[in-house]
């Protein structure tokens, strides 16, 4: 049986491959994710330390594994499970089936071959056994065929195909990936040598770096899964890259017990979880503590600590059980963020309304608003939830872009009103109409412990005054997002919007350097007015410097062909034939208006008033 101590230390690249070491990727393990950067940044890295030194050490990084003991018919024989480290040791592993593929030296074939699979000798009773293996049958299928298979790497159109294949595993599609990134990380190194043979030396250099100078620490407990997480939770503390979500996970297939069939299926989900939330949250951590949020409504001020702090305080609070509940809880939280995300509710009515909404909303302003959507569709399913987008649109952004105060108190109270509701009113409907005559939905709603008011007077005053054309940076996303408010408000419903920043560009209709006779205004109008709303417009083209110190006419001649989605930028060169002083301060005045009116009815039937307000408009032709 295993030894019961801990074992810790480093090793060398080729003493992970020694002749007695297995490993396998347990069922509870998350999917291979890294992609063609990753892959890259860690070949390059080894590559780089090598020609630096090639007496010189890499630490490629920190590995934990479970150490087991399996009986196989009176043989027994010990291997680790991975824990952490599994993106880099798959990794490792692809590389060596590359090195073996490429590589003509028969030497080097032959010790890849020895580090990816131990040959059998049934003289010495010794099986044929793959020095790395997965629970996951379809991930096992892939190494065997492509991996342990000599030339299996070199099928390029077929890993290229699984790649691009949906039905395949998220371990599978990015493993073919990486296959050919490994490749296409060679192939780039080609032009450096003069011939083949120095190439192949190269290859052979690569190998003996990577078996003798690279090496890893690790970290393994002996067949003891509690003492592996505990270890692995107490160096996520200490701030090493390990991910609470796969703490979390490990915690909760161990609270079902030992329903392998059961454990199999949750770990799977938890999988598409995590494949299911890639956007717009920057990461399955992030989504988690939305769902802390959810679960624990704290007020602004209190601080749970980290991810795995907070589910603790959950269980210890019976907020929710471990185990299946917990996976169940996750999994119907991410179908509430796919509801969010790939429906388009009340489209019969609202048209894309709902979607630009979302759309503008994750596009600039982040992803908090995006826990109370989904909250509200677990309390009120559908119903009236196109109202409530506008109401917390509206709510959320007024309070950012006056930075009012911190908007994780409303929230909570929100979510707090939100169950108090459904608990008193079952029918889905009723509720929703009582929670969105709710004084917690309104400007001016005060918090008796906290300030949660916004000024919408201040608010008023800050779209009219502020220089809006004058952000960058970040701050930039405050305008991107009032200029697609405007496309919104005087576009047709059913419109999609669109913003690629790479593009896209907040352009400045009277230029910051005006040049005579062909702008008409004075140095006082010019400081005036240069940065105000009424003067900056979104145009999806790249920024133009000789392009924006242009006539008025020359702009809107040479910006027909970018502003086609852009409402309210197509108005401005439609509308008016000349700019200046005067029809800036009348543009100004109505997206102005516009705004006002929208944010004071905050309501969809607002919206449909000032659609059905606005002037008729007789487009002029645009200048040849």
């Amino acid at each position: 049986m295993a030894d019961s101590t801990l074992d810790t230390g480093q090793k060398y690249i080729k003493e992970i491959f020694y002749q007695q070491r297995f490993y396998n990727i347990p069922e509870y393990q998350r999917p291979y994710v890294w992609g063609p950067d990753q892959v890259m940044v860690m070949c390059e890295d080894i590559a780089s330390a090598m020609t630096h030194g090639k007496n010189r050490e890499y630490f490629l990084g920190c590995m934990i594994w479970n150490t087991k003991e399996e009986p196989n018919g009176g043989s027994p024989y010990t291997y680790h499970d991975i824990l952490d480290g599994q993106q880099r040791f798959i990794t490792l592993y692809l590389l060596h089936a590359v090195i073996r593929d490429l590589s003509t030296n028969a030497t080097v074939k032959a010790q890849v071959a020895k580090r990816l699979q131990q040959e059998a000798n049934e003289l010495e009773n010794i099986p044929e056994r793959n020095r790395l293996k997965f629970t996951i049958r379809q991930d096992d299928e892939f190494f065997q065929q492509f991996v342990l298979t000599e030339q299996g790497t070199m099928r390029a159109l077929q890993l290229t195909n699984l790649a691009d294949d949906a039905s395949q595993s998220t371990s599978v599609r990015n493993m073919a990936l990486a296959v050919r990134t490994i490749h296409d990380w060679w192939a780039s190194k080609l032009p450096d040598y003069s011939s083949e043979e120095a190439y192949q030396k190269f290859i052979y250099d690569f190998l003996l770096y990577l078996g003798n100078k690279v090496l890893v620490l690790y970290l393994a407990t002996a067949d003891n899964l509690d003492d592996a997480y505990n270890l692995f939770t107490v160096l996520n503390s200490r701030g090493l890259q390990l991910q609470s979500s796969d703490i979390l996970r490990a915690q909760n297939l161990r609270a079902i017990g030992n329903d392998e069939g059961l454990k199999k299926k949750h770990a799977a989900n938890w999988d598409e979880y995590q494949s299911a939330v890639e956007s717009p949250y920057k990461s399955f951590d992030e989504f988690l503590w939305a769902m802390i949020w959810i679960l624990v409504k704290y007020r602004s001020g209190e601080n749970l600590g980290n991810i795995s702090k907070s589910f603790d305080f959950i269980y210890n609070m019976k907020l929710l059980e471990k185990g299946a509940p917990t996976f169940n809880f996750i999994g119907k939280y991410v179908q509430h963020l796919d509801a969010v995300f790939r429906s388009n509710h009340q489209a019969e009515k609202g048209g894309c309304l709902y979607e630009n909404l979302n759309y503008i909303l994750s596009k600039t302003f982040g992803n908090q608003y995006i826990l109370v959507l989904m909250h509200y569709r677990e309390c009120f399913g559908e119903a009236n939830i196109l109202e409530f987008l506008i109401k917390i649109d509206n709510l959320f952004s007024a309070a950012w872009l006056t930075v009012s105060f911190n908007l994780q108190t409303r929230i909570f109270i929100m979510l707090r009103k939100m169950d108090e509701i459904k608990d008193k009113i079952k029918d889905p409907h009723a509720a929703s109409l009582t929670f969105l005559q709710d004084a917690v939905l309104r400007y001016d709603y005060q918090d008796e412990k906290a300030n949660t008011v916004i000024n919408i007077d201040k608010f008023f005053q800050l779209l009219d005054e502020e220089k809006w054309g004058s952000f960058s940076g970040t701050r930039i996303n405050k305008t991107r997002y009032l200029l697609l408010k405007l496309d919104l408000l005087t576009g047709n419903l059913n419109t999609k919007l669109h913003l690629n920043k790479a593009f896209a560009s907040v352009e400045h209709i009277l230029p910051q350097k005006p040049a005579a006779p062909a702008w008409n205004v004075s140095e006082e109008e010019h400081t005036e007015w240069l940065h105000r709303l009424g003067n900056i417009v979104l145009v999806d083209m790249k920024k133009n410097a000789s392009l924006s110190n242009s006539s008025f006419l020359d702009k809107r001649h040479k910006y027909s062909g970018y502003i086609e989605g852009r409402a309210n930028t197509n108005y401005v060169f439609m509308t008016y034939q000349h700019w200046n002083a005067e029809t800036i301060q009348k543009n100004h005045a109505r997206v102005v208006g516009l705004l006002q009116a929208y944010y004071t009815g905050n309501s969809f039937q607002t919206l449909l008033e000032i659609k059905r307000n606005l002037l008729v408009i007789t487009p002029q032709p645009m200048l040849a």
